[in-house]
């Protein structure tokens, strides 16, 4: 998937298939945690190239500075209220899942990252597993296919 038309959507564009191509380094070297922190990134930097060419930022002189507070949370909720997710399932073995319900796992699993947000969490990079990767995968596909259904 490519975005065109702006200074932003290709910069977004350049950050998608970095985070792209990390992500398939990190797999091939069995790093789990950092894997799904690639599929973070790069659904940050995705819905950012989504929204700024949806909302119709085509004149490259018109550019407007992205906003320092505009993060990955605030982009799903926009990607909710655009009603991007809404045709997305993710299914498992619970059952079926609106992707507007599972997204957040992949912003929570990608804010690990931070040494106070682990520490309050209890969590141990060292120890994310291949299946809960596998499982964050998958939430990232189905939303990859609702955005594609929406281009």
């Amino acid at each position: 998937m490519r975005f065109t038309c702006t200074n932003h959507g290709e910069q977004a564009n350049r950050l998608v298939a970095y985070w792209r191509d990390q992500n398939k380094r990190e797999i091939e070297a069995g790093s789990w945690f950092m894997s799904a922190l690639t599929l973070g990134s790069g659904l940050e930097a995705l819905l950012y190239a989504y929204i700024i060419v949806w909302s119709g930022d085509d004149d490259r002189t018109q550019d407007a500075e992205i906003p320092s507070d505009l993060d990955l949370g605030k982009l799903i909720e926009a990607a909710k209220h655009f009603d991007l997710l809404s045709s997305a399932q993710f299914k498992d073995e619970l059952g079926d899942h609106a992707i507007e319900n599972v997204i957040d796992e992949i912003r929570k699993t990608r804010n690990n990252l931070h040494p106070g947000v682990a520490l309050r969490r209890d969590f141990n990079p060292a120890q994310y597993t291949k299946e809960q990767y596998s499982r964050l995968h998958k939430i990232f596909d189905s939303v990859l296919d609702s955005i594609e259904r929406n281009l």
